[in-house]
């Protein structure tokens, strides 16, 4: 029995080792990539409007640009977004183009880790000037990436957008639309 033994090891250490299937583009599992998309609330935002539209997407990852449409007077924004942190992950984000017009830098804080489940976003202007938004442009991306198949709400709490007074005011009647991550 132990020379079958050794026999049997050594045939199984000598034999060549197998590559596994073809590359499919499938799992082990045998089904297909997941592939990420956002699906806005409001697809076509109208002025005096903040909503979310889809941005880039790669695989099981998509950047939900949180957009501003025909507003003036704009000085700093603050906002937060839940979202389903057993079904999606919040990676990071990119600064967009509202608060930089007229060569600006302006202070972006964004908080994706304090509270779980929650994204916390407050950026302003540093020249203490507004600035005016024509057409539709980008606040920020906020990057996520779906764990599994489904669709999983975004939303928008706790909102406000400030004029530039000398103490910032509210900007009164904006509209504020969210949307959905989905994981195909």
């Amino acid at each position: 029995m132990k020379i079958g033994t050794l026999a049997l090891v050594l045939a199984l250490v000598t034999a060549p080792a197998c590559g596994g299937g073809g590359g499919s583009g499938t799992d082990p599992g045998g089904s297909p990539p997941l592939a990420a998309a956002f699906v806005p609330d409001q697809p076509s935002p109208a002025g005096n409007t903040i909503a979310m539209a889809e941005g880039a997407k790669s695989n099981d990852v998509v950047t939900v640009n949180v957009t501003l449409t025909n507003t003036s007077g704009v000085f700093a924004i603050a906002f937060e977004v839940p979202f389903d942190e057993t079904h999606t992950v919040y990676l990071g984000f990119a600064e967009g183009s509202v608060f930089e017009q007229g060569g600006n830098s302006p202070n972006y804080t964004v908080d994706g880790t304090s509270n779980p489940g929650r994204v916390v976003v407050a950026v302003a202007r540093t020249n203490g000037t507004a600035t005016n938004v024509s057409g539709t442009k980008t606040i920020l991306g906020l990057q996520f990436r779906v764990k599994e198949a489904g669709v999983y709400p975004v939303s928008i709490q706790n909102t406000v957008v400030y004029d530039s007074q000398p103490i910032p005011q509210p900007i009164p009647a904006i509209l504020w639309f969210a949307g959905a991550v989905k994981g195909v």
